[in-house]
């Protein structure tokens, strides 16, 4: 019996934890983050919070309003309109006027901003081919496309936002 604390490390590992898949989801995102994070910082994104990552990833090209980001990340108004605050002062976003609506504004990336989208799918793409690296390409993708059916069923059967 393992007391150490540390697995031992094989794939047939008996850790009651390493059989709870919830478990296994959480390490693999915190080595994943860590391992984002690490490279946004070696590539000059200082300053960069867990709530500016969501309203970049969240953010479409075009832009979006406060309110439209705050209903598809699911948080207030008030949380997005921080976090677009400390990213423009971070010169990631900016706020500019709804070409659809004058009085309205949206928000919209920088050229850095732009930049670090680009960075982001370097960055993702490299850490995914050092995982494949330990498994194969191939069982990678069927990983991913399995946790998007599972992902899919999940939404699709979850209360829409204002419903509950």
């Amino acid at each position: 019996m393992e007391t150490s604390g540390k697995a031992s490390g094989g794939p047939g590992d008996s850790d009651l934890r390493r059989q709870n898949p919830g478990w296994l989801l959480l390490r693999i995102s915190q080595d994943f983050f860590s391992k984002v994070v690490a490279e946004f910082r070696d590539r000059g994104h200082l300053g960069l919070q867990n709530s500016h990552a969501n309203v970049l990833a969240h953010l479409p090209f075009a832009g979006a309003r406060i309110t439209e980001l705050a209903s598809e990340i699911g948080v207030t108004k008030q949380a997005i309109g921080l976090a677009v605050d400390e990213l423009a002062r971070l010169g990631y976003v900016e706020r500019a006027a709804d070409p659809k609506d004058g009085r309205a504004k949206i928000v919209c990336f920088t050229e850095r901003g732009l930049e670090f989208q680009r960075d982001s799918r370097e960055i993702v793409d490299a850490v995914w081919d050092a995982y494949a690296a330990k498994v194969g390409h191939r069982r990678l993708d069927r990983l991913r496309e399995d946790l998007e059916r599972l992902l899919w069923g999940i939404e699709k059967d979850a209360p829409q936002r204002g419903d509950e």
